[in-house]
């Protein structure tokens, strides 16, 4: 069987010094249970009654002293002061589960703690031993009195090893790692400026659900990815790290005397770290992706353009964008309606005075090949009696909780009970859905049921506000627009921790609280989806509430939409969401710097193992302007999820507003259109082999250190790169780094760069002209003449774009929408290989029913050195007039006729 290491740590016990926190209605009303939340109280002869107070210093970089397995934090005052009390004795496990992966936990002996309820896709214990692991673990200090440490080697090289300074209390657990890598990537939802971590600046950073937009602090916002990757050495050798944590935490990756190190503080749960190795960083990241859950295969209209805006004031006022997106040929195949759709701003609501044709809307999009996309929010208004949703949420019980009677605000809602009531967009209070319940999934789906028949049967759901929001929280002042004060919180250990992480001491939460903009860290999640019944406070499954939607949101699609894929688009997110949701980046802000933040957002989130990622194009907050929306279209064309939309109060930014934008938009949105059947291909090759899709040029070409740093490009696969312009004092100029080979210019088809080492090329890019897209020798890639929807371009038949002498690729086709088309059989497979003049098409799978018209009709060769005297197809020669060669470009286009339900072979005669 496997080797599983265990070693049982003595830590040494310490005093505690009690936080004052006085219970809001007296001690002594309050059980055992509610005592036990008081870092203040203490339970005795029946009773709850406060501890002796003392003194308290919050350290904001704590010193610890270790001697032996005794553990020293902050002392002040000859006392010694902890975040809760210590656990004295922790069990060290260390698990290979294969070749490529391992893990390695701290947890505490004597009792039990909360652990992430998110399973993993690990081989269960016990397991055969590795035949080949890339990895060794030492351990170290085994014996009473030394000191214990853990070292994992990759190749006989060290990728992570164990400080002496651990603390692991009740709800504080720091602990530091020297790392082997000083390229970095990854840790997350934060707004990072550079892809790759700054060492030397060292900044730490929190990770908290929060419904924060992206700012210029240093922040944690909607979702929680504590996963990071770094690469070893000039071979492109890996390793990846998943720290498996949903309480509040915080990171520090830094130099330690030298040597890349990371502090890792979590105010609850357990250290659980799992570890991932690979030859190159895309292979460590198949291996994380495969373990976390592979990403959902979207359906592929989500691959079209995509139009939004909060504050759309009508369905006519829809229509009318519409009508000018077609008057602009601008290619669109999703259109939304935020909040403004909903009677009262409740969910599964329409407006019945300037909505009420929404469903006759939404189906005649539906029959242009346009689909229609809502906005729900988690949470629901307690207007009891008059909106049957809160009533039959009441009826099954499916709301999160109080603790108990005595937690219950004295301004309680009537009708709300035992029910945690907040404050998001209704005028009223709002209930939040405890989405780990099975009794709250069937009623979401119930609701979801109801409510599409009646609405006209929208076809994907945005799921927005899930950290989960709750406005104003512990601020004591008047909520958004109620008379109704926002949530007050009581001052239990959860909500109010003996240590915060920087979430709190930053100067963007104006609560001071961990409850900040979101409900009671004291709410109570009863849960019973995975089987036995438990419950979880929101302290510890507060930054899962999103992941939580996702797969209740993801549970109704299947008992609702017969087989069909739909859209999830979800805010807040956590480590295995993406088996179930898409993602984009939040509410970002019209500003060049947020526009080059975009980049390095797509890239980290299809780390995290979301690859149908995308921000706002052309920004959410504030008022864009031309020159900057034209730019940002042109990149928004290549995020893998497409999409432009901005805020109620700011002018329409559609591109078919000005002229220069619709104009930038057709040319980018045309080639990503035409580029769809490729992207297609990578998404299903995502969602059953864990790649990615957008990837920087670091991981693609890991063994070049010239790369590791470039952030301002990035790749679809191996085959296509994209070269933004992101900067206003050069809006007209962009630097483009090229990894080492041939790369094609698809603007002109001329050859762009040829060497075997990486360079940069400086393009001079009028206003007018399109962004840098390059084709990479090597690659064969499958397109199809563009359309303004998908629907009308999947009637199109197939080209072929073949870069360079030597090249690969593949084609994955099916009906688009189905869900497990792969597993079913139901899809279509080719290969393509170029050499030697010629082109095999080798069909793998070839049920070509999904395609209305299965042909070959056009192959264009980059980089061919001369004209051929003729081309053959199939051993016969093809006409002279359908092949034609561009001296200047040595662009060979042939024209085919070629059935794609078989076997070809084109050869290029001399």
């Amino acid at each position: 069987m496997a080797r599983l290491w265990t070693l049982l740590a003595l830590l040494g016990a310490a005093v505690s010094a009690p936080l004052e926190c006085p219970l809001p209605d007296g001690p002594d009303s309050a059980d055992e249970a509610t005592c036990g939340l008081y870092s203040a109280c203490v339970w005795e002869q029946g009773g709850c009654r406060l501890a002796d107070r003392v003194g308290y210093q919050l350290l904001e970089s704590p010193h610890v002293i270790h001697t032996g397995y005794e553990l020293l934090l902050g002392r002040r005052d000859g006392e010694v002061t902890m975040f809760g009390d210590d656990v004295e004795r922790l069990t060290v496990t260390a698990v290979e589960y294969d070749d490529n992966r391992m893990a390695l936990t701290y947890r505490d002996t004597d009792a039990a703690r909360y652990e992430v309820p998110v399973e993993l896709d690990v081989p269960p214990l016990p397991t055969p031993p590795p035949s080949d692991p890339q990895y060794a673990i030492t351990l170290t200090g085994t014996e009473a009195g030394q000191t214990f440490g853990v070292q994992v080697t990759h190749r006989q090289r060290p990728v992570i090893t164990s400080r002496p300074e651990l603390i692991y209390g009740d709800q504080f657990i720091e602990a530091t790692f020297l790392l082997g890598a000083a390229d970095l990537y990854g840790f997350g939802e934060n707004n990072h400026d550079s892809f790759r971590h700054d060492l030397e600046a060292g900044v730490t950073w929190p990770i908290f659900a929060h419904d924060h937009g992206p700012g210029f602090d240093v922040e944690n916002l909607y979702g929680v990815h504590p996963f990071f990757l770094g690469i070893e050495d000039d071979s492109g050798s890996s390793f990846g790290v998943l720290i498996l944590n949903s309480n509040a935490m915080e990171y520090r990756l830094f130099l330690l005397e030298g040597v890349p190190a990371l502090t890792y503080r979590t105010t609850g749960g357990i250290l659980d770290l799992y570890l991932f190795f690979g030859d190159s960083p895309l292979e460590v990241l198949q291996q994380y992706h495969r373990t976390i859950g592979l990403p959902v295969m979207p359906p592929y209209w989500g691959l079209g353009f995509q139009l939004c805006r909060w504050g759309y004031k009508s369905v006519q006022d829809i229509r009318d964008v519409r009508e000018r997106m077609k008057a602009a040929e601008i290619p669109q195949d999703v259109q939304y309606s935020d909040i403004d759709y909903m009677d009262g701003k409740r969910d599964f609501t329409i407006d019945p005075n300037n909505f009420a044709d929404l469903p006759t809307f939404i189906q005649e999009l539906r029959e242009e090949g346009v689909r229609f996309v809502l906005i729900y929010d988690p949470a629901i208004a307690a207007d009891f009696g008059t909106y049957p949703t809160a009533d039959r949420g009441v009826e099954q019980d499916v709301f999160v909780k109080w603790p108990n009677a005595s937690f219950i605000p004295e301004n309680q809602c009537t009708g709300c009970g035992q029910y945690v009531a907040g404050k998001v967009w209704p005028d009223g209070p709002t209930l939040y859905p405890n989405f780990f319940a099975n009794r709250t999934v069937q009623w979401w789906t119930d609701e979801i049921r109801r409510f599409r028949a009646a609405a006209g049967e929208p076809d994907g759901f945005w799921i927005d506000m899930n950290e989960p929001s709750s406005f104003d929280t512990n601020i004591g002042r008047v909520s958004h627009n109620s008379l109704r004060g926002a949530l007050q919180c009581p001052h239990t250990a959860l909500d109010y921790p003996p240590y915060t992480t920087r979430f709190v001491r930053s100067g963007f939460n104006p609560s001071g609280s961990m409850a900040d903009h979101t409900i009671c860290m004291a709410s109570v999640h009863a849960a019973d989806l995975d089987g036995a019944a438990t419950s979880y406070y929101h302290y510890d499954v507060h930054s899962l509430y999103g992941w939580s939607e996702s797969r209740a949101t993801r549970a109704a699609v299947r008992a609702t939409m017969a087989g069909r894929r739909s859209l999830i688009v979800s805010r807040s997110t956590f480590v295995g969401a993406g088996r179930w949701a898409t993602h984009w980046t939040g509410d970002n802000t019209a500003r060049w710097s947020d526009m080059k933040r975009s980049v390095v957002g797509i890239l980290e989130f299809s780390m995290f193992g979301f690859p149908h990622v995308g921000a706002d194009i052309c920004g959410f907050g504030g008022e864009t302007n031309e020159n900057l929306c034209l730019r940002w279209t042109q990149l928004g064309a290549f995020y893998p999820f497409s999409r432009n939309h901005n805020t109620i109060g700011a002018a329409a930014q559609d591109p078919a507003m000005w002229p220069s934008v619709a104009a930038a938009a057709r040319d980018a949105l045309g080639l990503r259109y035409r580029l769809l059947p490729y992207l297609y291909t990578l998404f299903w090759r995502a969602s059953e082999m864990g790649e990615t899709v957008a990837r920087p040029l670091a991981f693609q070409f890991p063994s070049d250190p010239a790369l590791r740093g470039v952030d301002t490009q990035f790749l679809w696969g191996d085959a296509v790169m994209v070269a933004p312009i992101l900067d206003e004092a050069s809006m007209t100029s962009v630097h483009v780094t090229f990894p080492a080979g041939q790369w094609w210019d698809l603007r002109s088809g001329a050859l762009a760069y040829d060497a075997d080492h990486s360079g940069g090329v400086l393009y001079q890019v009028a206003l007018d002209e399109m962004i840098p897209v390059f084709g990479r020798g090597g690659a064969a890639v499958p397109t199809q003449r563009n359309a303004t929807t998908t629907a009308a371009s999947r009637a199109n038949p197939f080209s072929l774009a073949v870069f360079g002498a030597q090249a690969t690729g593949m084609l994955f086709w099916d009906d688009g929408e189905t869900t497990d088309t792969f597993k079913d059989g139901s899809f279509y497979h080719c290969l393509f290989h170029f050499g030697d003049n010629t082109l095999d098409i080798q069909v793998t799978y070839n049920d070509t029913q999904w395609m209305p018209d299965p042909t070959l009709s056009e192959i264009s060769f980059y980089g061919v050195p001369s004209e051929p005297s003729s081309v053959s197809a199939d051993g016969v020669p093809l006409p002279a007039d359908g092949v034609v060669y561009e001296p200047a470009t040595g662009v060979l286009t042939v024209h085919t006729q070629l059935g794609m339900e078989a076997d070809h072979r084109v050869v290029l005669n001399y």
